[in-house]
């Protein structure tokens, strides 16, 4: 059956934790072009390459606001490498990610015409430029997992700046002012009455951030796509206490696969730790009995000796094989 999912972030330079020995010292929108698209790209604020391997990438586009934007837009690395010179701060937010389930029940075709479609009329129709890539791994029931990566652009086209970009972020892209403002105060009344009068109120007014515009318009777009050919498969955006079903959420497989993983990274690193641990507890113990008594230790030490060779040699010894009688 086909499955809902829409996902939205912002990446940004800060990478919200300490940084690691060797590891990134900051995130950046050209890794995250790389890692998306499959390509090797370079980045010129870093000065070094990143390449992933991913295997699973079947389709890439940038699709562009205008006709008029300037051609290098549509390469990948130069356009990623503009948006990273348009951005000072050392916690800059960078571009917007939206992350799609797509629906097994299309053909390859059908799905890239679905997510096509979507990504024109909701961001890039606002002026967004769309770095699209769509990937098709194994899930975790043996069968295919299709799913998008959509990137956007912050700023609006302007052909007047020097970047190409606009001096400013697009904060409409982020929320509209207006809707941002009735939002809280639909929240701040719920929250002082608790009435469910103003609970519905809020929930009417939750409905008019991009965020749900997006994800009611995802479903509205996924459903006509699987209509279209025929497939009784529906995708619902809404909670499933809105839906009436009545059970708790379940576990994604692309997630229990990654566990699974993880498991079994975990087990094997446990295993050698819990190894080294009760070495260092037997050498330690060693220590103890050589500073109290050395000579009772080391004649300890030499039995034991005694007694592993005897052990080993044990196994190398040949068994007597008793003689077969041949027949004369």
């Amino acid at each position: 059956m086909a499955v809902y999912h829409l996902r939205l972030k912002v990446h940004s330079r800060s990478l919200g934790r300490a940084a690691r020995a060797g590891g990134a010292t900051r995130r950046s929108a050209v890794a995250a072009a790389a890692y998306r698209s499959g390509q090797r790209l370079y980045d010129d604020s870093q000065g070094k390459w990143f390449s992933f391997d991913k295997p699973d990438v079947v389709y890439t586009e940038i699709m562009l606001p205008s006709a008029d934007a300037p051609a290098w837009m549509s390469d990948r690395q130069t356009l990623w490498n503009v948006v990273e010179r348009c951005e000072k701060r050392l916690d800059a937010q960078l571009c917007r990610e939206v992350e799609l389930t797509l629906p097994r029940e299309l053909t390859p075709e059908q799905r890239i015409d679905l997510v096509r479609r979507f990504v024109a009329e909701e961001f890039v129709s606002k002026g967004m430029v769309a770095d699209i890539s769509v990937h098709v791994p194994d899930a975790a029931d043996g069968r295919e997992q299709p799913h998008a990566h959509v990137l956007l652009t912050l700023r609006r086209l302007d052909p007047a700046s020097p970047t190409g970009f606009s001096a400013t972020k697009e904060r409409d892209w982020n929320e509209r002012e207006d809707i941002a403002r009735f939002v809280a105060e639909a929240r701040k009344r719920f929250n002082n009455t608790g009435l469910d009068s103003d609970k519905a109120a809020l929930e009417a007014a939750e409905a008019l951030r991009n965020v749900n515009v997006w994800r009611a318009e995802w479903a509205a777009y996924a459903n006509r796509a699987l209509a279209a050919v025929g497939s009784e498969a529906r995708i619902d955006h809404r909670t499933l206490e809105k839906q009436g079903i009545f059970r708790a959420p379940q576990i994604s497989l692309g997630i229990a696969r990654h566990i699974e993983k993880a498991y079994g990274y975990l087990k094997e690193r446990i295993t050698q730790w819990v190894a080294i641990k009760h070495r260092a507890d037997l050498y330690e113990e060693v220590e103890h009995y050589k500073r109290r008594d050395p000579v009772k230790l080391a004649e300890f030490v030499l039995r034991l000796a005694d007694m592993a060779e005897g052990f080993a040699a044990s196994f190398r010894k040949q068994p007597d094989i008793p003689e077969v009688p041949h027949d004369r």
